[in-house]
């Protein structure tokens, strides 16, 4: 009579069903294809990578293009061999003269003649009434402050008619009543009557 022994973990699993004893579950198909699969993509990824780092670090960059300077080389002439040509006198440049300015001409003040300065006709040649007409004269030329009198023939420089003035500022208008009476001496000093213009006639203006 076969002994009972109260039930235990292993009588559970035999109730449950399945292989019994050392035997696995079969696996399916694919459970063996895909570990080798994924380490062979995984080895090629990795020997890409590599291959692409190796590439990368072997290459040598580019180097950046460099300017080359062109040098211009002007051939010289050689010496000719045998007698040394003497050297050619090269003219020598002179610095062309600069043209000479023309002198401009001198222009003469217009003369300055006062028709109002006092003016005396002094008679010293003792011929009656040419001081007068000597006189009269000036006034048509345009003289306003005339007198005509007599003087001492001894009183006239050199016993010429002559033409006395005072001061600087008289000299052309000493000039111009010279010039209307035809009298030729005109000097500058003190006038024997005081008047800043003199004429003193020691005879008939141009006789």
């Amino acid at each position: 009579m076969a002994q009972e022994y109260p039930r235990d973990e292993f009588d559970e699993m035999a109730a449950e069903g399945g292989p019994v004893g050392v035997h696995r579950a079969p696996r399916p198909w694919w459970s063996r294809i895909l570990p080798p699969l994924l380490a062979l993509i995984a080895g090629g990824l990795v020997a890409l990578l590599l291959a692409m780092w190796l590439w990368r670090d072997t290459t040598p960059d580019a180097p950046e293009p460099t300017t080359t300077p062109t040098v211009t080389v002007t051939p010289t002439d050689e010496p000719t061999t045998g007698t040394t040509p003497e050297p050619t006198t090269e003219p020598s440049v002179t610095a062309s003269e600069e043209p000479t300015p023309e002198p401009t001409e001198t222009v003469e003040p217009e003369p300055v003649v006062l028709y109002d300065a006092q003016i005396h006709v002094r008679n010293g040649a003792g011929i009656q009434g040419i001081a007068g007409e000597q006189q009269a004269i000036l006034e048509d030329a345009g003289y306003t402050n005339l007198e005509a009198n007599n003087i001492s023939a001894s009183l006239i420089p050199g016993g010429d008619n002559v033409v006395m003035y005072s001061e600087d500022r008289l000299a052309d208008t000493a000039q111009d009543v010279a010039d209307q009476l035809g009298i030729d001496a005109v000097e500058q000093g003190d006038t024997p009557g005081g008047a800043e213009i003199e004429v003193l006639l020691a005879s008939a203006p141009g006789a």
